[in-house]
């Protein structure tokens, strides 16, 4: 995909995160600024974290979008952007041709709610976080923005059935899904209903439920073996025991090291 934060918003992007059929850029809009009538090729969704700034969308009247704003447009949309007297940092979703038939991707929309605040903020640490689960948690939390643009609410009944125990009991598999994409195809349902529904079941995103198992099964394995840490790191699921210690600091607040003196009583 093309980085359409660096080639058209004018903005400062940092580096573009591929998740699935998902590329999203964090940017910032210095103040003044005057983005004069232009479209993207791909369809995009724009999530406003801080600042606000003003917008007209295929000569229409004048729209103001502030923080906790999410705006969806079509491939092609023309749209003129205006800046205030406050810099705009923002997140830019650009999605594959596969992925606008759910919901379908036919005009402008905008929605603001407290929902996508939180969603935004839980996407830019993701973004910050960088490692080899932000795929999975991207890819998950872009599909909760997306279930925002849907006409009626998604996976509200499905929050009981039994694909979500399903999904669940697949990520504790040797080795889990690798993306929500290969998760929703294994159960036969659409990442978006599977992301929603996830995280109203178990109250937290899929990414984030992934990374509580690889942290307990570091913790396990720290309670009840005498491994080194760096086969325990690998054991667990771990890139390196580096990236397994800045999880479990995260998790326990103390380094894994250290609780296993304490486990161990020395």
């Amino acid at each position: 995909m093309a980085n359409v934060a660096a080639s058209v918003l004018g903005g400062t992007p940092e580096p573009t995160v591929v998740a699935g059929l998902y590329a999203v850029t964090p940017v910032w809009l210095p103040s003044r600024l005057h983005l004069r009538p232009h479209a993207h090729e791909r369809a995009t969704l724009n999530i406003v974290l801080e600042g606000d700034y003003h917008e007209t969308v295929e000569g229409g009247a004048l729209q103001s979008h502030g923080p906790a704003t999410l705006i969806a447009k079509p491939a092609g949309t023309v749209h003129e952007n205006h800046l205030g007297t406050t810099p705009v940092e923002c997140l830019v979703v650009e999605l594959k041709d596969e992925a606008v038939s759910v919901p379908r991707f036919v005009d402008v929309r905008v929605r603001r709610s407290a929902r996508i605040a939180r969603c935004g903020g839980r996407l830019r640490a993701e973004l910050t976080r960088r490692d080899d689960v932000t795929p999975l948690a991207v890819e998950g939390l872009v599909c909760e923005l997306l279930a925002e643009l849907a006409p009626t609410p998604l996976g509200q009944s499905d929050a009981r059935s039994r694909w979500l125990t399903r999904a669940r009991d697949l990520l504790h598999d040797e080795p889990g899904p690798q993306s929500l994409s290969q998760l929703a195809c294994r159960i036969g349902l659409h990442p978006i209903y599977v992301a929603r529904a996830f995280r109203a079941r178990f109250g937290c995103a899929v990414g984030d439920y992934v990374r509580c198992l690889r942290v307990e099964r570091a913790r396990r394995l720290l309670h009840h073996t005498r491994l080194p840490l760096a086969e325990i790191a690998d054991q667990a699921g771990y890139s390196d025991q580096s990236h397994m210690t800045r999880d479990f600091r995260r998790a326990f607040d103390q380094s894994p090291a250290a609780y296993r003196r304490v486990v161990r009583g020395r």
